[in-house]
Formats: C-alpha cells, sequence, structure tokens
C-alpha cells in the first residue's frame, strides 16, 4: 500500500511539474474554435437623429398643481409623433390604459400606429429608468440595465427605486432581447450620444449618484455599456434642475423665496444635447439678463464653464464640434397649496441646506423645471418645449424666447416639422418631453 501511494505522489508531482511549464493561457490543447476566436459584436448606442422604430412614453395622469392636467401635454406629444413613428405608450395598469384610450378618442387620433405596454410605475419619466437601446453592426438590439436610486433622492432599496429600476430589465425580457446589468446609478436623461463615439455627461450627477465609484470607472462602464470611446464631462446643469431639496431661489423680482416643484438633479438633457455628430446645442444667458438676476447670473456662470470645455473638446476622432447657443426660458412663477401633490413633495423633503423653514399648511411659490434643450428628436418631427401664455401675466420676453427656440431648432433641423408644446404640466413633476420619452433604434 505504502508502494502504490509513493508511486501516485510521484505522479501528481509530474503533473504538477508539466502544468508550471506550461504558459498561462495555452493549456488548452484542441484547436481553437474560429467562430470564438472572432471579436465580438460591438454595441453603441445610436445617436437620438437617427432611423427609429418606436418611441416609448410614460404617461400617468396628474395634476401636480391643480389646473394642470399631465393628460393635456401627453395628447399633443401623441399627435405630433404618431404619423411618424409607432408609440408604444407606457400605463401602470389596465384602468389607465382604457383611460388613455378614452382620451385618443376624444380627441379623434387613430391608435394603428400606437401599441401599450404596461407595467407598474409611479413616475414620468421613462428615459431615466425606462428600457435603453443599443444596437450592433447585424442590427441587433440589447437593454443595458442601469441602477436607479430615484435621481438620487431616495436609496436604491427604496420600495419606489426597486419598483422602477426592475423595469428595463423586465421590458427586456418581454422583447426576448439580452440585458446587460451594471452598478451604475445613471439615467438616461444624463447621457447625451452623438451615435459615433462620443458620449456628454455631467460631473455634478454621476459623480452625485455614485460616490463611490473613481471617474475612471464610470469611464469603463460607460465604454463597456454603449460602446463609446470619448467621454466629456461637463460641471454642472442649470440652477432650477438642482437638488430640490436643499435650496430655495429667489422668488417673484427678487422679492421672497420660489421653491423648485421638482428637479432631475443636474441632467444633461436640460442644458446640452447633441442634434448631429458634430453639432453640440447649449444653453446660453447673455450677459444683459446675468447683470439683473442673481440666478441668470448663476446660470450664465455656469454655462459660460460648460462652454469653455466644450469648445476645448474634440469628438472621438479628434475633431472639434460646432457649437450652437440656446436660451435659458425666463422662470414662471406658480402657486401651490396644500391640496396640491408638488405641495406634498416639498413637505416631505422640507430640510433646506439654505437654512428655510417650510411654511407648513401655507400657500407657496414654485417654479417648474423650464428648459427648451428638453426637446424629442423623431423620425420627421422634433417636438420642442414652450411657455408663454397670453392669459397669464407673463413677460414678452418670455414670448420671444419661445419663438427663438422654435427657430433655432427649424435651423438646425430643416427636413423636420418642429412643433412646440406647452409643457408646464409636466414640468411640475421636475421633468419635460424628451424626459417622458424614450426612442427604440
Amino acid at each position: 500500500m505504502r508502494h502504490d501511494q509513493t508511486r501516485i505522489i510521484r505522479g501528481i508531482g509530474l503533473l504538477l511539474v508539466v502544468a508550471l511549464l506550461i504558459p498561462s493561457g495555452s493549456a488548452r490543447l484542441d484547436p481553437p474554435n474560429p467562430e470564438e476566436a472572432a471579436d465580438p459584436p460591438s454595441w453603441r448606442f445610436p445617436g437620438e437623429f437617427e432611423e427609429q422604430s418606436a418611441v416609448w412614453l410614460g404617461w400617468l395622469t396628474k395634476e401636480y398643481i391643480r389646473g394642470y392636467h399631465t393628460d393635456d401635454v401627453m395628447v399633443e406629444i401623441v399627435q405630433a409623433l404618431h404619423p411618424h413613428v409607432h408609440l408604444r405608450i407606457c400605463v401602470p395598469d389596465a384602468a389607465q390604459q382604457e383611460h388613455v384610450l378614452a382620451v385618443l378618442a376624444e380627441h379623434n387620433i387613430p391608435t394603428e400606429n400606437i401599441s401599450f405596454y404596461e407595467k407598474n410605475f409611479t413616475m414620468l419619466y421613462w428615459r431615466d429608468f425606462g428600457p435603453i437601446f443599443t444596437v450592433n453592426e447585424k442590427g441587433e438590439k440589447r437593454i443595458v440595465d442601469c441602477a436607479f436610486n430615484c435621481w438620487g433622492y431616495f436609496a436604491q432599496s427604496d420600495v419606489q427605486s426597486r419598483m422602477m429600476e426592475r423595469i428595463d430589465r423586465d421590458v427586456a425580457a418581454d422583447m426576448g432581447l439580452e440585458s446587460v446589468m451594471t452598478r451604475l446609478v445613471s439615467e438616461g436623461g444624463d447621457r447625451e450620444f452623438n451615435g459615433k463615439g462620443t458620449l456628454i455627461v455631467t460631473e455634478s450627477c454621476e459623480f452625485q449618484r455614485n460616490p463611490n465609484l473613481a471617474r475612471e470607472e464610470i469611464e469603463d462602464e460607460f465604454k463597456r455599456l454603449f460602446g463609446v470611446r470619448n467621454i466629456i464631462w461637463l460641471k454642472q446643469g442649470l440652477v432650477d434642475d438642482d437638488r430640490y431639496d436643499t435650496t430655495t431661489i429667489p422668488g417673484p423680482n427678487g422679492v421672497g423665496v420660489a421653491y423648485r416643484t421638482a428637479s432631475a438633479n443636474n441632467h444633461v438633457d436640460e442644458y446640452c444635447r447633441f442634434v448631429s455628430p458634430d453639432t453640440v446645442l447649449l444653453a446660453e444667458v447673455p450677459a444683459e439678463e446675468a447683470a439683473n438676476d442673481p440666478v441668470a447670473a448663476e446660470n450664465r456662470r455656469r454655462m459660460e464653464a460648460n462652454y469653455q470645455i466644450l469648445k476645448n473638446a474634440v469628438d472621438q476622432d479628434g475633431n472639434p464640434f460646432k457649437i450652437v447657443r440656446m436660451p435659458v426660458p425666463d422662470m414662471v412663477y406658480f402657486t401651490a397649496t396644500p391640496e396640491d401633490e408638488a405641495y406634498a413633495s416639498l413637505v416631505a423633503y422640507a430640510n433646506y441646506a439654505d437654512g428655510t423653514a417650510f411654511p407648513y399648511g401655507r400657500p407657496v411659490t414654485v417654479v417648474p423645471a423650464q428648459s427648451y434643450c428638453n426637446f424629442l428628436i423623431s423620425n420627421g418631427v422634433v417636438l420642442g418645449q414652450k411657455y408663454w401664455m397670453p392669459d397669464m401675466g407673463m413677460p414678452e420676453s418670455l414670448k420671444k424666447k419661445d419663438q427663438e427656440a422654435e427657430r433655432i431648432l427649424q435651423s438646425l433641423f430643416p427636413d423636420r416639422e418642429v412643433v412646440m408644446i406647452n409643457t408646464i404640466p409636466i414640468n411640475f413633476g421636475g421633468g419635460g418631453i424628451h424626459c417622458s420619452t424614450q426612442q427604440e433604434p
């Protein structure tokens, strides 16, 4: 028995010596499979200006401020889009689908180019938690499954975070597509792609969502998930898109304070957009506005800092960008009362870093999330946002800015129809047209 054990031990020792002499990665003796040796397909997120097969639209019926109905905005979005692209209207349950169908019928909107997707959700902005489609050179699609923490306001373990974090994964399963998971917390509204390998994001957003990740780790994930090679980091977004639960802003004419009804917390699609592979649209505040308004002054400082970054940046091939400037809307003010949904959100997060004591039970002045950059590009059409309302005592300067924003969009998209929609009812929730939609390539 001892002699047999000695032979076994010597045999094992010989095998160990042979194994150590074989170079790492060369132990495989069978010939390589040509299919396995080939490069895996590369995946990319197409530019929004490329051809789309569908647009996904989150439709919730809400009045964040009483008298301002989200249905009014959704109807206009559908009217503008359905002749150009298939619409996937996302609803939380069958009752909401029946309601939407009744609204469409009331406005004589045909449904041949519309389908519905039912999934429980509580917030409008499907670009941020819904399916994010990438494609490869074969035309195959897959969905990127990012982590989600309700725009940095809740923990990832929160019931709403968990409910909506899984939606992209569920869509992939329902469509029979592969989903690619990442621990990176990131929303679609803070990623702008030119479709050729360049991505623009906002530092203040991505770092707030991922405090435990280094810039290089975040970049590595973006490259893996979206096939980008070149990432441009802008600094900050607009003041009215800062965290709504930290500071207030000056009230009308600088008197008193106003509260943000909600915000996406520094998303790039509120102030900077790709309109073609080599052209970037960036918000701008003129010096004369900044001289008379502290919010405008801060917005000008931030946007000019971003402009310097873009001016010195290059695309994935080393070429500079064309930069077009877009005005920032005049801030408009509304009143929220304790009966309003927007008021309840303010009460829930009334711990303001600037020391403001929230006047519980009393009406407050509020501002929605306004932007001319939160437009949607689709097949043959661009949906922009406008704000001036003739019977609301709004300044004529806002009307002129609405018109200028429309002119700029039409000049950038001469072959597409530009439709401007008053989006105040959905802006009260912290986002706009671009936030509420997501294109499918």
